[in-house]
């Protein structure tokens, strides 16, 4: 990879305290040896479930700003991966969007990884207005190269609740957006799933490949934002989408084990920096066994 290759950018939301959104992926990304090209979408005191939050959606003519800035420097024309989380906004979509398209016109190989992040089985749904969700599908979805949405999220976007793989398979498949794309359902639970295993599932080029990790009984915010930045730094260096889904659930498993046993309410920075260090010896060990 050229030095000048070696950046992400990472369009979603900016908190002032927390690991959610570019707050986790920024970390994730440079922990990787990559850059991040920061585009916040909004801008709060923390994330949405503390019980106090203050803050507000980023305004379009700055987003503007900040797109056309970006795009007028050599970083834009370098830069090979592309990732975009939480966006409550049309107009951000919108101009997202065009931003996107346009960098995507520079190199036909440039790789966008969208994250829907509109909702959760644990929120109860949807958390952001219906309107957002589907225009967001309408606009960002087509543009996708890697698509990377929780159950929930795949379900909304299938207009059907996912039981089985051979049902999943036909469904994606007869999807006019989603056959040409590489989906990697996350948190994903089959009927045939055992109760102590949780599944990440690629479903890529007419065929289903199932990866499965222990699943590990707590709940923290941003895990979704952090394992599709983890993902997209793992592309971005050169690994196949499965060998990055696999570091993307080692890393991830790891995080939230961390957390368990330190009984932390959410992520921090140790908790990463240890998954980190973790993934380093890993790629130490397969180093030198294929020596």
């Amino acid at each position: 990879m050229k030095e000048s290759e070696r950046s992400i950018i990472s369009i979603q939301s900016l908190v002032s305290t927390g690991y959610v959104g570019n707050n986790v992926a920024g970390f994730a990304i440079q922990l990787h040896g990559l850059n991040i090209v920061v585009l916040p979408t909004v801008m709060l005191s923390s994330h949405t479930d503390q019980k106090v939050y203050y803050g507000e959606v980023i305004k379009p003519e700055l987003f503007e700003k900040l797109t056309r800035g970006i795009s007028e420097i050599e970083i834009y024309q370098n830069t090979k991966y592309l990732l975009t989380g939480y966006i409550r906004d049309n107009d951000l979509i919108t101009l997202s969007r065009s931003f996107i398209s346009n960098w995507k016109e520079l190199d036909k190989k440039n790789n966008y990884v969208y994250d829907p992040v509109f909702g959760d089985s644990r929120a109860g749904g949807l958390y952001i207005p219906k309107e957002v969700a589907d225009y967001s599908l309408e606009q960002l979805l087509p543009l996708a190269d890697v698509i990377t949405p929780n159950q929930f999220e795949l379900e909304y976007i299938l207009k059907e609740e996912i039981k089985g793989e051979e049902q999943l398979l036909n469904l994606v498949n007869n999807h006019p957006q989603l056959s040409t794309k590489k989906v990697v359902l996350t948190s994903a639970i089959l009927e045939d799933t055992p109760a102590n295993l949780i599944e990440v599932i690629l479903i890529a080029d007419g065929k289903v490949h199932r990866f499965v990790s222990q699943k590990i009984n707590i709940e923290l915010v941003g895990t979704g934002d952090l394992f599709a930045s983890i993902l997209t730094s793992q592309l971005a260096l050169g690994r196949s989408i499965a060998k990055a889904i696999e570091v993307g659930m080692h890393f991830l498993c790891s995080v939230l084990e961390y957390a368990k046993e330190a009984h932390l309410p959410e992520m921090d920075a140790i908790s990463i920096l240890q998954a980190q260090s973790l993934l380093e010896v890993n790629v130490a060990k397969e180093k030198a066994l294929s020596i």
